[in-house]
């Protein structure tokens, strides 16, 4: 199990509580599977969660669902100095000139950043970003996200806005009930 996995964990409840904890630590979302006549732990945590079988299977995937999108929605993909985008579990080396690009689109994830900002920026004033070689740098940095579940929504009139492509119930569920 890594740190910020996406995948919803299953945890019977109190058999399973060192991996509880565990999980609990590494930040990796969790549904507790409360056994018969176990009282089930109060907890304040977003990505944790409980049923109690038998539970319906809309019932569970309505929950990991939620889970997940929990999850999700406090994700942000990092770059480090030397150009290596991390986003979940995937993780890509990207030019200097694309990470430079992706530094001001990660600073504002899900927000939209304005086309004079690209050009402001110190790191690229180096380069000259007219209209056309902006669209060229993002097009180019739009297939090298694609692997890592990243893309680079054009916000038409304003600017580009970077987003995660895999919707939270497209998620896969692991370690079946």
């Amino acid at each position: 199990m890594g740190g910020r996995n996406s995948d919803v964990v299953f945890v019977r409840w109190p058999a399973q509580a060192a991996l509880r904890t565990r999980c609990r630590r590494e930040g990796t979302p969790r549904l507790l599977v409360v056994e018969a006549g176990a009282q089930p732990p109060i907890s304040n945590d977003p990505v944790e969660d409980w049923v109690r079988p038998p539970v319906s299977r809309d019932d569970l995937e309505a929950r990991v669902a939620v889970l997940q999108n929990r999850f999700d929605s406090n994700r942000v993909p990092t770059i480090d100095s030397t150009g290596t985008l991390n986003f979940g579990r995937h993780s890509l080396t990207v030019s200097t000139t694309q990470a430079e690009l992706m530094r001001l689109l990660i600073d504002r994830y899900g927000d939209v950043v304005h086309r004079t900002e690209f050009g402001q920026c110190s790191a690229l004033r180096t380069l000259t970003l007219n209209r056309n070689s902006l669209d060229l740098h993002i097009m180019r940095l739009r297939r090298r996200l694609l692997p890592v579940h990243l893309s680079i929504r054009t916000v038409w009139g304003r600017g580009y806005m970077l987003e995660n492509t895999v919707p939270a119930e497209a998620a896969p569920m692991t370690n079946a009930v």
